[in-house]
């Protein structure tokens, strides 16, 4: 007994080595994110600490279950053997210290998100060809990930090696004897039942999800209780949504509808071009002219001046590859891995290029990175575009066009935005083309012949977002010259936002924080600010000029360019026509699995069976006073809202329903 119970001590102490393990990564999540988290007080700090130990447990419990199993099994000699001791301690390091990995880069990488990463991220590193080019620069630019890494994995050896057993014991009592063998069965019976207990997460019924969390802390809090391997882990899983019936069919479309048919004569239709142009990142934070201060996106705000502007427009996601779904076609980001990378992704699916196809348009998508990458090329394929351009055709057209290459994403802004509107120019009319830009992203690199007039910025991303925002101005001082300009509609939209003033406690940039007044500093860094970006209509041969003060989202583009061109044939969308004042004009976004709702003033968090939080971003902007009790009515609608959102893409998507 004695020799059994020595291993299932040797056991315990292994285990804490992987709980500190998993201490150490929440509290460096915490460090580089602590802008994100400063509102919290020591005491509530701890008690999130505290909580995240369940899910800690489960990942630590599922991963290293062959140790547990080799240190639970009954008998106690061959445990002494060396090979076996080997075969423990070289899993046990090797699988916790790149448990460990994943959570330091992903602290580094949630600031982008605002959520941790999930399988996706696995898909992602699989089909990403950058993934070489760009782990050295990263490495680089965050220097203190792998450093940490390092000395928190030498640490663990250290304190493994405090638990090897040195010598060969001799129990006591013989394994032979009816009373020992007895005792280790029942005890291997009983740890195995408690080593389930752990993986499940609890005794709940079912096993402990990502949902769970949303149960003990606000949505806000939510990533500082989880660890990243739990929500890769719990992903993995993720094959198909399990439709929900909030309300009968009828009801729910009447609630809000995603079928839509807009009552324009046949001869209405005008057959002006349309182009959709994607920025990069570029947040309504960076933006002077909707938030009174100099800004980063000179052009943009001069634009915003003759445009039809919308004041509180968002993005449906913070990942690129959920906006192109999401403007294109108003599928918006409301499961966890990307449409374009879901088991949906052979659906039939409307898109503006297929509907304006049929209008005799000819379509184009341009992306001026490395072909492949997150599958844009076979979602404009799907999507019905004619055709695709990027760095490979690029290359194939452009002399020297190597030169041209950022080294890690693909061409420069500058020249492929030229590029692009060389294309445009060579296009018979009507046409419909989207470009989405990439130079304003991580590493936030300019061309050699740029960096005199776009020096490093203490906030890097401001450095790269001037550069595409002048990239955009050369863009638009050709296309002027064209003779399609005047019969062109631009729309222009932000993919995400980037990287917030109000996240960086640096010194550095204290100049730059206090261009935003306090309650900007707030808003954009709760989870509707997060989400806001600049959306606007450009048409130089028209008067559609203006501004909008509604909500406004992405997926409003494809029903809103329709009913603007006079289109009246019926089509699938999540969004809405902005030139609609008699529809709901909302946003929604879904993060962590809760959901969350936009309306002018109000947000609120619903987490698929009941709403957790009602916040009023304009007298509230730190989310500091839950309303769900005192605003009752307000709260009702809002939920009552996303519930037939959900309902609706829930069915759409698990039955193949997003055309007519």
């Amino acid at each position: 007994m004695k020799d059994y119970n020595y291993h299932i001590l040797l056991l315990i102490k292994r285990l804490a080595i992987a709980f500190l393990l998993f201490f150490f990564g929440r509290l460096f999540f915490l460090i580089i994110n602590l802008s994100h988290f400063a509102y919290l007080g020591f005491s509530e700090t701890l008690r999130l600490f505290l909580i995240g130990t369940r899910f800690d447990m489960s990942v630590i419990v599922y991963s290293n279950l062959p140790v547990i199993i080799m240190h639970i099994l009954p008998g106690s000699s061959f445990k002494y053997k060396r090979w076996y001791q080997r075969v423990i301690k070289y899993y046990f390091l090797i699988v916790n210290s790149l448990l460990l990995l994943i959570n330091l880069s992903d602290a580094r990488f949630f600031d982008f998100t605002l959520k941790r990463s999930t399988a996706f991220m696995l898909t992602f590193l699989r089909t990403g060809d950058e993934l070489p080019l760009l782990i050295p620069r990263f490495i680089v630019d965050y220097w203190y990930v792998p450093l940490t890494w390092l000395l928190l994995t030498a640490l663990a050896w250290y304190l493994y090696s405090l638990t090897e057993i040195k010598t060969k014991k001799t129990g006591t009592v013989k394994e032979k004897k009816m009373k020992n063998i007895v005792y280790q069965v029942v005890a291997f019976v009983l740890l195995l039942g408690l080593t389930l207990v752990g993986a499940r997460g609890g005794l709940q019924p079912k096993p402990l999800a990502i949902l769970h969390a949303s149960q003990y802390v606000p949505a806000k809090d939510v990533p500082l209780v989880l660890n990243t391997p739990f929500t890769v882990m719990r992903t993995l899983k993720y094959k198909s949504l399990k439709t929900r019936e909030y309300f009968s069919p009828d009801e729910c479309r009447k609630i809000y509808p995603t079928l839509h048919q807009y009552d324009h004569p046949d001869t209405s239709f005008r057959k002006v071009n349309v182009v959709i142009i994607v920025l990069e990142s570029f947040s309504r934070e960076y933006s002077g002219y909707l938030n009174g201060t100099k800004g980063y996106m000179p052009f943009l705000d001069s634009l915003m001046q003759h445009s039809l502007l919308f004041t509180h427009a968002f993005s449906n996601g913070l990942r690129s590859i959920d906006a192109i779904p999401c403007v294109v076609s108003s599928i918006p980001d409301m499961m966890e891995n990307p449409f374009i990378f879901s088991v949906y992704n052979t659906n039939i699916i409307g898109s503006l290029a297929s509907i304006l196809k049929q209008k005799g348009y000819q379509t184009a998508f341009f992306h001026g990175g490395n072909n492949g990458t997150m599958n844009f090329d076979a979602f404009a394929n799907m999507a019905g575009f004619d055709a695709y351009y990027g760095h490979t055709e690029y290359n194939n057209e452009v002399d020297d066009s190597e030169k041209d290459y950022d080294g890690f994403w693909g061409i420069y802004d500058d020249v492929f935005l030229n590029y692009f509107v060389g294309k445009l120019d060579s296009f018979r009319q009507p046409f419909f083309a989207m470009e989405f830009t990439l130079s304003s992203h991580n590493p936030y690199k300019v061309p050699e012949r740029y960096k005199e007039m776009f020096p490093e910025t203490p906030v890097k991303i401001h450095r790269v977002i001037r550069y595409s925002d002048f990239a955009l101005k050369q863009f638009f001082k050709t296309a002027s010259t064209m003779p399609w300009y005047k019969n062109t509609l631009f729309v222009i939209s932000a993919d995400h936002p980037g990287h917030s003033i109000g996240k960086t406690e640096n010194d550095r940039v204290a100049d730059d924080r206090q261009k935003l007044n306090d309650y900007q500093l707030k808003y954009y860094n709760n989870t509707v600010g997060a989400y806001a970006i600049p959306i606007l209509f450009y048409f130089p041969g028209d008067s559609l000029q203006g501004v909008k003060s509604f909500t406004t989202q992405q997926s409003d583009i494809l029903p809103s360019v329709l009913d603007y061109l006079g289109y009246n044939r019926p089509f699938i969308a999540f969004g809405n026509s902005v030139f609609d004042n008699s529809v709901n004009h909302v946003a929604f976004e879904y993060v962590n699995e809760v959901y969350q709702i936009i309306k002018g003033d109000y947000s609120l968090m619903f987490d698929g069976k009941k709403a957790v939080s009602l916040y009023n971003n304009k007298t509230d902007p730190s989310h500091e006073e839950n309303l769900i009790d005192r605003e009752k009515e307000i709260a009702n609608e809002l939920e009552k809202t996303i519930k037939a959102v959900i309902q609706q893409f829930d069915y759409r998507m698990a039955n193949n329903k997003l055309i007519p």
